[in-house]
């Protein structure tokens, strides 16, 4: 499939199958891409809404940015239920798959120290 990488969050690899009804960004369902003992869970998006310049328009448009985010937080909700996320910033998107890839391995030191810090906890939010 062709169009950009957009990235929800990178993880541990694991063995639990993630929701089959999980669309994803773009209502594409989210899939992983391991690299070393790392994974990137990704989904493919269409350059016209996610490139640089569309991008930038985009995140202007409010509706946009909400059903984004909220597909978004969807997929990383779905992690937590089989594994520790690092979730990234929203639309944050790459070229291919060899660009996720490239930013795993300049990255794999400090996603490894997070992820160390994270594993078996779990962030609550309470509002009063």
């Amino acid at each position: 499939m062709t169009g950009l990488r957009y990235v929800y969050a990178v993880c541990r690899p694991f063995g639990a199958a993630l929701q089959s009804q999980l669309a994803g960004v773009a209502d594409d369902p989210p899939r992983l891409l391991p690299h070393g003992d790392l994974v990137a869970v990704v989904s493919h998006v269409p350059e016209d809404d996610f490139g640089e310049a569309a991008l930038r328009d985009r995140l202007e448009d409010l509706d946009w940015l909400t059903a984004t985010a909220r597909a978004h937080q969807q997929v990383v909700d779905a992690l937590t239920a089989v594994t520790t996320p690092l979730p990234l910033r929203l639309a944050t998107v790459f070229r291919d798959d060899s660009g996720v890839r490239v930013m795993l391995e300049e990255r794999e030191a400090a996603f490894r120290r997070t992820l160390d810090r994270l594993d078996g906890r779990v962030e609550w939010g309470v509002k009063v």
